[in-house]
């Protein structure tokens, strides 16, 4: 249900309604943040934690947004409203790792999000959801005042190797559904890890007409699933690469997990159809029996079009991903 959220006027009134402003951008039901901030400092400029708690590293995130207030109203360089709107897009993203579907638990976030592939595609979707949605997020905080001219500069973002990835793979699914485009990344973005995968493999099974072929013991959901989560894995081989480089590897994964996905779903609709077998002739006596045909029929099947609290530096059982400094960024919720 949509609430009214405040305009803040100060950085705590900012922290203060952070949290009910993106869930409100988000549509989401829920987030599991407990409404406390912890200053922090280390190589994460961000932590989603486990229990709710959210910390920010106070160097890089907390001080820039202090400064944004005593300046209220101020023109400022483009520097500093590049580390404004940095600040912002890690609050933002963040509190997007908090968000869920009415019910949810953060002990059942958690399970989901160890299981492969799960982290890539939630820190895939939140930054990529976060970078859509920041000058929204901007404007519902007044930001736009208080920092005159920050939805002029722009930044480069977080996870080269993760981002490409996740929007040509919900491009795709937006296109085999014909959803609009960039509803598959707010739909995931409103899930947890628990609720990411089930999702992504609904909305690729439902494109296809196997629903209608496919007793509901099949195997295929499972078969997907396997693919999907294997391709998603293999991106974090890239994540200590250049970004440029970092990207391109992204966008060449994808491109094989989906046609490994096309192969798949082309294999199991194939495997349903019905082969109308060639008529059979009887050869009476005296008479010469019908010529063979030199080649039998065969299937052709085409692709149905779709008409859906101190972070630690890698990742262990009990970790979420978060916003670090440097080339790309290595999220953690312990």
């Amino acid at each position: 249900m949509t609430t009214a959220v405040l305009t803040p006027t100060s950085f705590e009134e900012l922290l203060a309604v952070s949290g009910e402003t993106a869930r409100d951008l988000a549509g989401a039901d829920q987030s599991a943040w407990n409404g406390l901030v912890v200053a922090s400092s280390s190589a994460m400029l961000g932590l989603a934690h486990w229990d709710g708690t959210l910390y920010l590293d106070q160097e890089a995130i907390l001080a820039p947004l202090q400064h944004m207030y005593e300046h209220a109203g101020a023109s400022r360089p483009t520097p500093t409203l590049v580390a404004y709107r940095e600040s912002l897009a890690t609050l933002l993203h963040e509190h997007a790792h908090f968000l869920g579907p009415s019910g949810v638990t953060q002990e059942a976030a958690r399970e989901g999000f160890v299981k492969p592939g799960s982290r890539e595609l939630e820190e895939g979707v939140t930054e990529a959801w976060a970078q859509d949605h920041l000058d929204a997020y901007i404007h519902r905080l007044g930001i736009d005042e208080v920092a005159p001219g920050i939805n002029s500069v722009r930044s480069t973002g977080y996870y080269p190797a993760l981002v490409p990835a996740v929007r040509d793979l919900t491009a795709y699914l937006e296109t085999r559904n014909d959803l609009p485009p960039g509803q598959v990344l707010i739909d995931l973005n409103r899930q947890t890890a628990a609720g990411q995968f089930p999702m992504l493999v609904d909305l690729v099974y439902n494109s296809t007409q196997l629903p209608t072929l496919e007793p509901p013991d099949a195997d295929t959901h499972a078969r997907l699933e396997s693919l999907l989560r294997s391709g998603l894995t293999h991106l974090n081989a890239y994540e200590l690469l250049a970004p440029d480089l970092a990207t391109t590897k992204s966008h060449a994964a994808a491109k094989s997990l989906l046609d490994h996905v096309d192969h798949e779903l082309l294999s199991a609709e194939s495997s349903h159809r019905t082969i109308t077998p060639t008529p059979t002739h009887t050869a009476f006596a005296g008479l010469a029996p019908p010529t063979t045909p030199s080649t039998s029929p065969t299937l052709t099947a085409t692709r149905t079009p779709i008409h859906k609290n101190i972070p630690e530096l890698t990742r262990s059982p009990t970790a979420v991903p978060s916003r670090s400094a440097g080339q790309q960024e290595i999220r953690s919720r312990g």
